[in-house]
């Protein structure tokens, strides 16, 4: 198949799961390109945004051609800006059209706004799209506010669910999740998110008894990561089992001055390391040279490094903010959100785990959510929705 890739946002913003599943189609055989119109913020990346690349150029992102090109973002004008992007995309992929012919069908990743586009692609050019949704309530509910029900946008985010040829939330808790906003009059498959096990391989850990108990979590230091019950959990683990413990985090924003008064209010500034902002490698470091995944968050869709932990055999403890998913069965131990003594506790069944299967755990994960297990749902997933859109012209 001719896939024609659509995500809403791209680096320097994240969005590299569009790359990721683009890599997994290809592989399948499928011929798999990206068109990225990248909203650019003046407060975020000035330097950037003052050089934008405003016309169409391509580049290569890990064997996959990008026809890329940079927007200027309006200033404190969301709904303006919104439909500029909108605009401005539906004539990328025009571009996109006249250089490479019609695709087979539009994978948009999240309805704001690329499935909104590619709804409109598809009337125009005949072709069914997709819908891989990936954000929660609570991003959502930071621009249309928690109620929701009046926000300007949801109308169209509704039509454009409506009229997909099927939505992909990355975990099935999502439909729930975002129900309040978009309804759930759509059709839709939950289909995981793509992780490298390659990169992430399994690697055996020596025991962890006579030593510090190692650990760790990666992920930005945001209030809905939940560092505040992590870093008090442990401490509450240190006095109540007498465990000595060292603790590495990585992250955005991990090695701030707020961070690291928040590791000093608990007590823990001479076992915590603070690493900030890594890249994949930094990542793959942090775990392996760790014992336990320990994320204590409030709120997630589909947390990527769960399953890389995971995937290096380690074992995870987590809260019921974790899709059920992520859940394998004897790597991820889960407690409630915001409970110290239920995660403390946890903490400690695992520490005292003899012999842990890291092994078949990795598996687990590989069986979820490998480029090739991925690639393979995605690729029937699109040709079925093809040929009926075909049968129904």
């Amino acid at each position: 198949m001719h896939i024609l890739e659509l995500p809403s946002f791209f680096p320097p913003y994240g969005g590299l799961f569009c790359i990721d599943q683009s890599v997994a189609l290809q592989r399948q055989g499928n011929t798999v390109r990206v068109a990225a119109n990248v909203n650019l913020s003046a407060r975020l990346s000035p330097v950037t945004y003052l050089f934008a690349h405003t016309k169409p150029y391509m580049l290569e992102m890990r064997g996959i051609e990008v026809m890329r090109k940079e927007l200027r973002g309006i200033p404190f004008s969301l709904k303006k800006c919104s439909w500029h992007w909108v605009k401005t995309t539906q004539e990328l992929v025009d571009k996109y059209v006249e250089k490479y012919g019609k695709p087979d069908i539009i994978h948009a990743h999240c309805c704001k706004w690329a499935g909104y586009v590619a709804m409109k692609c598809s009337e125009k050019y005949h072709v069914p799209y997709v819908i891989t949704e990936h954000l929660p309530y609570m991003i959502l509910a930071e621009e249309f506010g928690k109620e929701g029900a009046d926000a300007w946008q949801l109308p169209y985010l509704k039509e454009a669910y409506k009229k997909a040829s099927m939505v992909i939330p990355v975990s099935e808790e999502l439909v729930d999740d975002i129900a309040c906003f978009i309804g759930k009059d759509y059709k839709w498959k939950f289909i995981s998110n793509t992780i490298d096990i390659d990169f992430f391989a399994y690697r055996k850990r020596d025991s962890w008894k006579g030593r510090p108990f190692v650990l760790c979590c990666v992920a930005d230091f945001v209030v809905r990561k939940g560092y505040d019950v992590m870093l008090a959990t442990i401490k509450d683990f240190i006095s109540k089992y007498g465990v000595e413990v060292k603790i590495v985090i990585a992250g955005n924003n991990t090695d701030s001055k707020g961070m690291k008064e928040l590791v000093e209010k608990y007590g823990l500034t001479a076992c915590t390391e603070l690493c900030g902002k890594v890249d994949k490698y930094g990542v793959r470091d942090v775990l392996y040279r760790s014992d336990c995944f320990f994320f204590a968050t409030r709120s997630e869709v589909q947390p990527l490094v769960v399953l890389e932990a995971m995937s290096t055999g380690m074992p995870v403890v987590t809260t019921e903010a974790v899709p059920r998913s992520e859940r394998i069965n004897g790597g991820c131990f889960v407690g409630g959100i915001d409970k110290v003594e239920e995660l403390r506790d946890l903490l400690y069944h695992v520490y005292n785990i003899e012999d842990f299967d890291g092994e078949s755990v990795s598996k687990a994960i590989a069986d979820l959510a490998s480029p090739e297990k991925v690639g393979k749902q995605l690729t029937g997933l699109f040709k079925e929705l093809c040929e009926e859109f075909k049968g129904a012209e």
